[in-house]
């Protein structure tokens, strides 16, 4: 039982010692490493209990999209959105990685606007923009929401100020 007990402790201790890691304490940082947790080799699972520790546990998802000309959305809460994540769609490899982002950040809230590229098990890329919502709170940083819209012509669509970095 002892020895239970000081796990715990480790564990939580170890979780505290994380959430003050450089990549919470950095808006570019906790963006780029919501890609780098969904990008898994084929067979590998996505660590979902981590990849909620980079989002508040209120944070929405919404894609939004075109269907027929006409604009339709899709909003899940965070349980729903890692529920997506452990498809077999990951499960059979996906690379995600950002193009070019603006950062607008102030008085502990910050915007992010990102183009990205992924990339499935089929070798299919998609491209597209997707936007972050975050703010600072308890002493780090933690998206609030995502919102994010797929390219319709392999991102040629995609505006030039999303493609690059500010």
């Amino acid at each position: 039982m002892r020895l239970v007990l000081v796990g715990i402790m480790l564990l939580i201790c170890s979780l505290g010692s994380a959430q003050q890691g450089k990549v919470f304490q950095n808006v570019n940082e906790l963006v780029k490493e919501t890609q780098r947790v969904i990008s898994v080799e084929k067979g590998q699972a996505i660590d979902t209990a981590y990849f909620r520790t980079l989002f508040l546990p209120t944070a929405h998802f919404s894609m939004v999209g075109q269907e027929d000309g006409v604009f339709m959305q899709e909003t899940m809460g965070l349980d729903e959105f890692l529920v997506t994540l452990t498809d077999e769609y990951y499960s059979m490899g996906y690379h995600e990685e950002g193009m070019g982002e603006i950062v607008e950040e102030y008085n502990g809230i910050a915007q992010v606007i990102q183009s990205f590229e992924g990339l499935d098990s089929n070798n299919e890329t998609g491209k597209g923009v997707g936007s972050y919502q975050l703010v600072y709170s308890e002493g780090r940083w933690w998206i609030a929401n995502m919102v994010w819209a797929m390219s319709s012509n392999d991102g040629k669509d995609i505006p030039a100020k999303y493609l690059k970095n500010e």
